[in-house]
């Protein structure tokens, strides 16, 4: 056993330093035909959880445009991080934009699940419900997902810790039913994207807003890069 230790940390040695050496010296990152880059509700100076929002990620190349869903006082889902308080854009008018974008999906970001049900039903009335999945999504909120939204996809929002068995969280993944991870960037390392992917699970990671962070993330070739600076993300690609 002793004679083949030096080997495996030789592996792992020349492993990690290849990923640094692509991280520190790239300025442009390769990625496969499945990455998306997502933009943030409010992201370039926009307001967050409004249309223009919405209108500027696409506009800056976006895949996907993310915002968050609430219930206001009646009911109605409404564009809100929190208890609505005023007036907010109901979730309907996001989807009436999307559809006037084709092949834009939109991440919406479930921050209250009461009227749940109500989300594929207006979606499908703006041929959008091939084009949403959630994020916000805990283990303790997948059964609600999955009665009153069956059919739309979801990530599984999650907190990695250095302790935390990557396989035994794979295969939670799988069994929950979720598309993948969707986690901070303090989250991210190159072992959880081989695992993930190994397992045919995706990695989304949010918020990426600075350069260097950027360059870090991108080396580690998740899935989706949420950012509330879209076009230098687009602009890191090739």
């Amino acid at each position: 056993m002793k004679a083949h230790a030096p080997n495996r940390f030789s592996d792992a040695a020349v492993s990690m330093l290849g990923f640094a050496a692509s991280f520190l010296t790239h300025t442009t990152f390769p990625v496969s035909d499945r990455f998306t880059v997502t933009a943030h509700t409010g992201c370039l100076g926009t307001n967050a959880n409004s249309l223009e929002a919405i209108e500027k990620g696409i506009a800056a190349g976006a895949q996907i445009v993310e915002f968050d869903l609430s219930f206001d006082g009646s009911g109605t889902p409404v564009l809100s991080h929190d208890a609505p308080k005023g007036k907010c854009v109901p979730l309907e008018d996001a989807f009436a934009l999307l559809g006037r974008h084709s092949g834009i999906k939109a991440n919406v970001d479930v921050k209250d699940t009461s009227g749940l049900e109500q989300v594929p039903i207006l979606a499908e009335r703006y041929g959008v419900l091939a084009r949403i999945f959630f994020t916000g999504v805990g283990e303790k909120d997948v059964p609600i997902v999955r009665e009153k939204c069956p059919g739309v996809p979801y990530y599984l929002n999650t907190t990695i810790f250095p302790h935390t068995d990557l396989y035994a969280l794979a295969e939670k993944v799988k069994v929950l039913g979720a598309l993948g991870v969707n986690i901070n960037k303090g989250c991210l390392s190159p072992r959880l994207t081989r695992i993930m992917h190994a397992q045919g699970l995706l990695v989304s990671v949010w918020t990426i807003d600075r350069r260097p962070e950027a360059r870090y993330v991108l080396a580690t070739q998740p899935d989706n890069v949420t950012s509330r600076c879209p076009d230098m993300i687009c602009g890191m690609l090739r």
